[in-house]
C-alpha cells in the first residue's frame, strides 16, 4: 500500500515536537526534518488547528505537543503497566487516607492528570482526568522537579503564577522547598494550589530510576494536621508503585 506523503510528514512533525520539552520554532522543525518550510507551516497550521500542538511562545512562534496529543496518546497510557499496576495501590491509599489520590504527569512544563481514586464520602470537588495544572505549586509537580534539575532550571526565568497567598513564587525559595523534598522523600502543598486544600505527593520512578508519575492525596486543610505521617504513607505508596516497574 503507497504511504500518503503529508500523512507520514505529519507524524514526523509530531515526533520532533515531542521529543524537544522547550518546543521547536517554524524553521527548526523543517530543519530537523529536511522539509520545505511552507510544508512544514501547512502542516503545523493544521496540528494548530487541531490542538494537537499548542504555541508556548507567542512572540518566538515556540510551538509544543497539545493537549488534545496527550487525549489521544492516553487511549494507550490507559493500557499502560504505570496505571493497571497504580490502580490498586491507589485506591487502597484513598480508602486508608478518606481523600482523593491522584496519578499525575508532567506534560510541557505542566501537571497532567492521568488517574485518580476519591473516597465515596469525598467533600471537595476535584480536578478532571486531562486537565492540567502549575508544576511549582502542587505536590505533583514538587516532586517531579525535586529529581529533575533541567525542569528546575527551566523555571529560573519564569514568572511563577501566585493561585494563593500561600503560593511559592520566589525561584531560590522554590530551590530550597525543592531540595526539601529530595531529602524527605515526600512534597506538600500547603494552600498553594487552592486555599482550602492540602496536598501530599511523592514521585514514582521507573527501573532506570527516573521519574516517569507522581501521586498525590488531597484533602481538606486543617491546620494542626502533622503532615509526617501521611508524607511516609504518600512516599511509601509512591515506592510500591516504582517497584511493580522494576524501580530497585
Amino acid at each position: 500500500m503507497k504511504k500518503s506523503r503529508a500523512a507520514v510528514r505529519t507524524v514526523k512533525v509530531l515526533e520532533v515536537i515531542a521529543r524537544e520539552p522547550k518546543g521547536l520554532s517554524l524553521s527548526e522543525i523543517a530543519g530537523l526534518l529536511d522539509i520545505p518550510i511552507t510544508s512544514a507551516s501547512d502542516i503545523v497550521k493544521a496540528l494548530l488547528d487541531e490542538e494537537m500542538i499548542e504555541l508556548l511562545d507567542e512572540r518566538s512562534k515556540i510551538y509544543g505537543i497539545g493537549v488534545k496529543a496527550f487525549f489521544i496518546g492516553n487511549a494507550f497510557i490507559a493500557n499502560t503497566s504505570i496505571i493497571d499496576k497504580a490502580k490498586d495501590i491507589i485506591e487502597d491509599l484513598s480508602n486508608r487516607t478518606h481523600r482523593t489520590v491522584f496519578l499525575g504527569k508532567e506534560v510541557n512544563g505542566k501537571i497532567t492528570y492521568i488517574y485518580k481514586h476519591e473516597p465515596k464520602d469525598t467533600l471537595v470537588a476535584t480536578c478532571a482526568i486531562g486537565s492540567q495544572t502549575s508544576i511549582h505549586c502542587t505536590s505533583l509537580g514538587k516532586s517531579f522537579l525535586a529529581h529533575e534539575p533541567e525542569m528546575l532550571e527551566a523555571l529560573k526565568d519564569v514568572d511563577l503564577v501566585r493561585k494563593t497567598d500561600h503560593t511559592i513564587t520566589d525561584y531560590n525559595r522554590l530551590v530550597e522547598e525543592v531540595v526539601s523534598v529530595r531529602e524527605k522523600g515526600y512534597a506538600v502543598d500547603y494552600r498553594e494550589q487552592n486555599d482550602h486544600l492540602l496536598c501530599v505527593g511523592a514521585p514514582v520512578f521507573d527501573n532506570h530510576g527516573k521519574v516517569v508519575a507522581a501521586l498525590s492525596v488531597s484533602g481538606l486543610w486543617r491546620g494542626d494536621e502533622d503532615v509526617e505521617p501521611l508524607g511516609q504513607l504518600v512516599r511509601e505508596s509512591a515506592l510500591e508503585v516504582s517497584r511493580s516497574l522494576g524501580y530497585r
